[in-house]
This record gives C-alpha cells, structure tokens and sequence, in this order.
C-alpha cells in the first residue's frame, strides 16, 4: 500500500467519526435555536410545564456542545442529545396543543436520531420511537384527525421514513466498516509485517513473543526460540541477481508458513509466532510441543524445506537451511538471551557442515563446547541427533 492510497484510506476511515461530529453539531445548534424559540414562546404563553421543558432540554444542549466542541475524544454526546430530542419530540406529540407543532418535529426528530446513532443503535430507537407514536395514535391518546384514514397515512409515511433512513444508515455503516478493514489491514501490513515475505517484522515479533514467553507456563510442554538462516544466499544474490534472491526468500516464507502452526490454538488467530529477522534470517517460536522428539521433527522438516531442486529458468544448487534452536526456560528465561542462545546454534549449525540444526542444551557433561560460542551465560551447544538430520 502506498503512502498516497494508505493517506486516503485513512481520510475515509475517519470519516464515519467526523460525519457523526458534524451531525451531532449541526443537531445540537438546531436544537439549541428551536429550544430558545419555543421556550421563549410557551412561557410568554404561560404554558410553563412545556416552556420549562424546552429551557431544560436548552441547558442541556447547550452544555453538551460546549462538550464537543471542547473534549478532544467527546463520549455520550450522541446519547445525550437522542435522548433530549425523544423526550422533547414525544412529549410535543402527546401533549401538543396544536397539531402542526405536533406533526412538524415527528420527521426531523426520527431523521436525526437514525443518523447520530451507529445504526444498530438508530434502528432499535428509532423503531422504538415509531412504535410509540403509533401507540398513542391507535389508542386514541392522541388524535391526529377525525379521518383514521389520515391517521393510517401519516403512521404509514413515518415508518417508510423509518425504513428508508436506515437502509442508508445500513449501507453506509457496511461501506465505513469495509474501509476501516481495508484501513486496519493496510496498517498491520505496513506496522507489523515484512513488506517482502509477508511474515512478521522483528519489531512485532519480539513484542508477540515477550507476551507469548510471559503466559507459558510449565505444564511439561516444550517452548523453544528457532533462528533460521539460508545458506550460501550471497553467493545466490551475487551470482543470480537480487531478484532471484527475493524469490527464494518468498518461497521460504510460503514454504515455512505451509509447514509450521501460525495460528493461536485457542482463538485461531493468526500470531506472529514467524518473522524475517534480518536479510535472509528468519526467527520462530514454538510453544506447546509435547516432546523433544516432536521439536526434533518439526526442525528436521524446516531443514528440509529444500529437498527438491529450486528452478527458475536455469536450475541452481540446493537451497539449504541452517537452524539453531534454544529451549525456554532451560537455556535462557528472557527473550533477548534466548535469541542470542539461538543465534550463536544456528552459527554452530553453518559453521559445521551447514543444512542441519543444533540444539543450546546442556544435556551431557562429556559434550564439548566450542571455543567460538563459548562466552556469555548459555549452556553449551549441542548438535542435533544424527538419526533426524
């Protein structure tokens, strides 16, 4: 996504708030006018129960778009001024003296409440509010005509006024919702994943993996930190060109991900548990492996990856893997160490005949650390059972 489309793309996400912020203005001051006139007039009138109504109902406006206008991230305004607008509108309808104050105010009220509210909200209320009126109206609370016939059609215009304000409100809120997803996948491609492979950058990574390592808990399952680096790709890059380069490194991806779990057992989510850490390194963490013999065979299966020749117009050499795995909490309790414990196996692994994997683990005294990997406070590295590799 480029920067001139994801800036559009983020104009129209927002503009489902900014459209409900105008709404809620422009209401609230036609509100505030109307309450003012009307208050005014009731009082003058000596209809002081309608007259304190309005002057209420005006305070309140009036207080909740000083709130808009002032609070950075306003919340409630739109409930606030729905329910001032019910009140005020069922209230005239009921108890109005004249009947084109009455009918005046039934619209615009419906009107607004559909389109200041999200449109769950708007249709319940506003199906509330139509229900209402038609109770008052069919149960002779209040009489609209002598005609039930006029009756009939002024209910019958309201709810198809009902029914079309939120069929608009239906299919706007569907094409805000597809944009924000549009907007909210754009993000997590440009924030969280690596623009080439489509894994996970090291930045998410590490964030996933520090939540992911603090929620493991010791059930007698496996956690282990796997560092992964292509063999011999500079010379790839250098004798085939960067582009088939960046063609390996995608099918690596496409090929890790179609071999590996990258979805949370418990939500089935897709995590971050897989990352291009750096060049042609790669990073993963697996949790919940029930053995050693189960780690051994998921790392043989990476290191395999490439068993079959890798052909674009011309065939070229095997492409190799070599892995270095470090087991959590044995060899490090904490993220950074644990990387560094995999990082230094995985050189052991290059270093030593390359397309294999090795183990941080001290599991036998009579194994010899190599003097290379020797410094820091990780336990000796060990090679991978000959019978998996």
């Amino acid at each position: 996504m480029n920067k001139l489309m994801g800036h559009q793309l983020k104009e129209m996400a927002e503009l489902s708030s900014v459209r409900k912020h105008k709404v809620i203005l422009l209401g609230s001051l036609v509100s505030i006018v109307a309450f003012a006139f009307y208050g005014y007039h009731h009082l003058t009138n000596n209809n002081y129960i309608f007259g304190f109504l309005c002057i209420a109902s005006f305070i309140i406006t009036s207080a909740n778009l000083a709130y808009l206008i002032i609070a950075k991230r306003p919340k409630y305004n739109d409930v606030i001024l729905t329910l001032v607008m019910l009140t005020q509108g069922f209230m005239v309808f009921v108890y109005g003296t004249e009947l084109e104050n009455r009918l005046l105010w039934v619209y615009p009220i419906l009107a607004a409440i559909i389109f200041i509210n999200t449109f769950s909200a708007g249709l319940v209320i506003s199906c509330g509010y139509c229900a209402l009126i038609g109770i008052a109206i069919f149960g002779q609370h209040v009489s609209i005509s002598s005609d039930i016939l006029a009756a009939e059609r002024f209910f019958i215009s309201l709810v198809a006024m009902c029914a079309v304000c939120n069929t608009s409100s239906y299919f706007y809120s569907k094409a805000i919702n597809y944009i924000n997803s549009l907007y909210l996948e754009g993000i997590e491609k440009l924030a969280y994943r690596d623009h080439l492979t489509g894994l996970a950058n090291r930045w998410s990574f590490e964030s996933w993996a520090e939540r992911k390592l603090s929620e493991t808990h010791q059930d007698g399952r496996i956690t282990a930190l796997v560092f992964l680096d292509i063999d011999n790709f500079k010379h790839i890059n250098d004798s085939y060109g960067h582009e088939m380069g960046d063609k390996i490194l995608k099918n690596f991806a496409h090929r890790i991900k179609n071999n590996v779990r990258t979805r949370d057992r418990k939500t089935n989510k897709a995590d971050y548990s897989i990352a291009r850490f750096a060049g042609d390194e790669f990073v993963l963490l697996l949790y919940g492996v029930n053995s050693l013999q189960d780690l051994d065979n998921i790392l043989h299966r990476i290191c395999h990856l490439f068993d079959s020749k890798y052909k674009d117009k011309q065939l070229l050499s095997n492409v190799t893997i070599s892995v270095g795995a470090a087991l959590y909490p044995q060899d490090a309790d904490n993220l950074a160490e644990l990387t560094r414990c995999a990082d230094k196996a995985m050189y052991a692994a290059k270093h030593n005949g390359k397309n294999q994997y090795y183990y941080y683990q001290n599991i036998s005294d009579h194994q010899t650390q190599m003097a290379n990997y020797s410094e820091g406070n990780v336990t000796p590295i060990l090679r991978a059972t000959e019978s998996n590799t």
